[in-house]
């Protein structure tokens, strides 16, 4: 309580300060004594600034200070523990343990009573560690930031969410590899227009054969079927000389083969859209060529006159390239696997070796890894399931011969044949797995049919139907296309076999063989204008096929520097794309910390993380490698991180590359990291293919700080 002190009583109480502190008084206007003050050092002793006026200290009230602070559990937090009203140390979610506050700290506990931990407080990582920083592609890709970047002819397409998917439809196969018969090369050409010649490789020690008396000297290579797996490589099996030869489609990018630190390859030099004699390389100094002698498995060949690229997916999550050839003369079958060795060099190894049901002329695979066989005046169809026959003692059983062409008594067969209703020549195997063979006329097998319904031969009403086929493809809009050597080039419904006709603007030329662009185009491919005249330049006749009969538009004297092109085998691989279950793969490369501010120059690489839809049959395969520099990265090995279904996400990057630099199958850890994603799918039924969905691929990784 604030006491009132009289006039009186005040004059003699401030004579008593003044005598005690030995300070003066002021006096005020009036005549009186000015108690007015600003702060406490203008009041006598014993009194303080209150409100303007120098008051006795006991006078002063107390502050209003509120209830107190009530922190049962020591941490801080409780009613009345803030300063203002809002202060969340006002709060405390259980006032019994310490580690509730009510305010939610990274530290791996529930501090906020929600029951969720460390909500709103993680890194970019998900975890605790500040230096820990995330990396992310694609619209399920953490950041969110960043699109799927995909290569046009990877096989790999964008759903309408961003999403990878796979799709054999949409592939760009931008390349056909024209086999030059009469020289002994094989042509790369672009099959967008103008249509440029990229490349002439020699595939053979025996090149540019000689005309003695109107016919091919003795010697040549004789370069026939090509065939073209997903990667985009060609392999050419030579009629002569028995030997296989490996085109890498990589060009300027493929290996260093004899190590000079310079590609060496064939290449348009002059720049006029043709490559010249004199712009391809001898045989032996192409980087980009590797032959393959088959003496050890076909001894005493003349005619390899089958090939077939491969690709598959194997235990270890790599994709392993094989390439089947057929003896013709030795009635064997080879299969060779593509092998990398360090540096990007390539070998040919053989697989397994196993005798035909007879001479071998062409051989198509199909989505269920059957591949199918072409004779030459045998009548009969042959196949090999792959999937059984993976080596010389899976394969070492004999040959089913079916009674008939329509019994199913090979149906379970590792290896049979069957009777055919007209001479086989070409084959193909179209989008809904059936097997087409052209020859003296065009049939359709259909291996899922019931018995009695499983060939349709073309013919018309009048018993008419196109004959004199050699090469025969089939594309993605539903339709065959037929070379008739001296006709001109068929146009087949396959649904309806019996409806056909003739391309207008493809007679006059031997069309010989028959292939498939990303664009829909059709490429028959020439040997000229008459039997008589052999040694006439090739050309390629180029189809736009329009919606129906009639509609097509035909382009002729395209690649007009081919020569004596005696080919009709799958030449983009289009058509094994299309008839098997479509594969492909994606990479991206992450770059980690930086050198110059991280402990040792080097990033942490923690975890993979990924956003995908696997359905059942399909499958993802993760691989990762990592180096100091983009240059080393590129030679680096890769590693296997995992594959879905097995594994789910997150992967721990951490351990596998301690396991890997223990085991030395990884040489360095760097702040470049390669992240590469296999997918592949499964067929549902003959038509329909069931793809799995990669929405986003991210990586977790620390960059510990450099001190001093």
């Amino acid at each position: 309580m604030r006491r009132k002190i009289g006039t009186g009583g005040r004059w003699l109480l401030a004579a008593l300060l003044l005598g005690a502190c030995g300070g003066g008084e002021r006096e005020a206007s009036d005549g009186g004594i000015d108690r007015s003050c600003v702060g406490d050092d203008e009041c006598p002793s014993g009194e303080v600034c209150f409100e303007g006026t120098c008051t006795p200290e006991g006078d002063v009230p107390a502050p209003d200070m509120g209830p107190p602070c009530e922190d049962l559990d020591g941490d801080g937090y409780g009613p009345n523990c803030g300063t203002t009203p809002d202060d969340p140390r006002n709060m405390d979610c259980d006032p019994q343990d310490p580690m509730l506050t009510g305010v939610e700290v990274c530290d791996g506990a529930d501090n906020d009573c929600d029951p969720n931990v460390d909500e709103g407080v993680l890194s970019a990582c998900g975890n605790c560690d500040p230096d820990c920083d995330l990396s992310g592609v694609g619209p399920g890709g953490g950041t969110g930031e960043d699109g799927f970047d995909i290569d046009d002819d990877g096989g790999l397409a964008l759903d309408e969410d961003g999403a990878i998917i796979l799709d054999s439809q949409s592939i760009e196969t931008t390349n056909i590899w024209i086999a030059n018969t009469g020289e002994g090369t094989v042509s790369k050409f672009e099959t967008e227009a103008p249509y440029r010649e990229i490349a002439r490789y020699s595939t053979g020690p025996d090149d540019f054969r000689v005309f003695v008396g109107g016919t091919f000297a003795t010697g040549g290579n004789d370069p026939s079927r090509t065939s073209v797996n997903t990667r985009g490589d060609a392999f050419v099996a030579n009629r002569s000389g028995n030997d296989l030869t490996y085109i890498s489609g990589l060009g300027l990018a493929c290996p260093d083969t004899n190590g000079d630190g310079v590609i060496t390859t064939s290449t348009d030099v002059d720049g006029d859209g043709f490559v010249s004699r004199a712009e391809v390389l001898p045989f032996g100094e192409d980087d980009c060529v590797v032959s393959r002698s088959l003496d050890d498995v076909f001894p005493g060949e003349r005619f390899v006159r089958a090939a077939a690229a491969q690709d598959v997916t194997g235990l270890d999550g790599f994709v392993h390239r094989y390439i089947w050839v057929g003896g013709f003369q030795t009635r064997r079958i080879a299969k060779f696997e593509v092998v990398e060795e360090p540096g990007g060099l390539v070998t040919l190894v053989p697989r397994l070796v196993t005798d035909a049901p007879f001479a071998t002329y062409g051989f198509a695979l199909d989505g269920r890894g059957v591949l199918w066989i072409a004779s030459l005046g045998s009548g009969q169809l042959g196949f090999i399931d792959t999937n059984i026959c993976l080596d010389d003692a899976s394969c070492d059983v004999d040959f089913c011969t079916a009674p008939d062409s329509e019994s199913p008594a090979c149906d379970a067969a590792i290896k049979g044949s069957i009777p055919t209703p007209v001479g086989s020549y070409g084959i193909t195997v179209d989008f809904n797995q059936r097997v087409w063979i052209g020859g003296a006329g065009v049939a359709r097998f259909d291996p899922a049919a019931p018995s009695g319904s499983r060939w349709v031969v073309s013919r018309d009403g009048s018993g008419d139907g196109p004959g004199g086929v050699n090469g025969i493809a089939a594309d993605a809009a539903g339709w065959i296309w037929g070379a008739a050597l001296n006709r001109g080039v068929y146009r087949i419904f396959a649904d309806d076999p019996s409806r056909f006709a003739l391309v207008s603007g493809t007679d006059g030329v031997l069309n010989k063989g028959m292939a498939v662009a990303a664009d829909g185009n059709i490429w028959s491919i020439t040997m000229g204008t008459s039997t008589d005249d052999v040694t006439s330049t090739s050309q390629a006749l180029v189809i736009a096929p329009g919606v129906t009969f009639g509609d097509e538009v035909v382009q002729r004297d395209v690649a007009s520097s081919i020569f004596n092109s005696y080919t009709y085998s799958d030449m983009t691989g289009l058509q094994l794309r299309l008839a098997t279950a479509p594969q492909g793969s994606w990479s991206h490369v992450f770059e980690g910390c930086d050198p110059a501010t991280t402990e040792d120059g080097l990033t942490r690489w923690s975890q993979l993380r990924f956003d995908a839809d696997v359905p059942p049959g399909t499958q993802i395969t993760f691989r990762f490698r990592t180096a100091r520099n983009r240059a080393r990265l590129e030679v680096a090995n890769w590693v296997t991180a995992g594959r879905v279904p097995g594994v789910a996400s997150p992967i721990e990057l951490s351990m596998r590359i301690a396991r890997e630099l223990e085991l030395m199958r990884i040489n360095e850890v760097g702040n470049f990291l390669e992240i590469e994603a296999v997918l592949e799918s499964t067929r549902a039924s003959v038509s329909e293919v069931v793809t799995p969905r990669l929405r986003g691929v991210e990586v977790v990784y620390t960059c510990p700080p450099r001190f001093g």
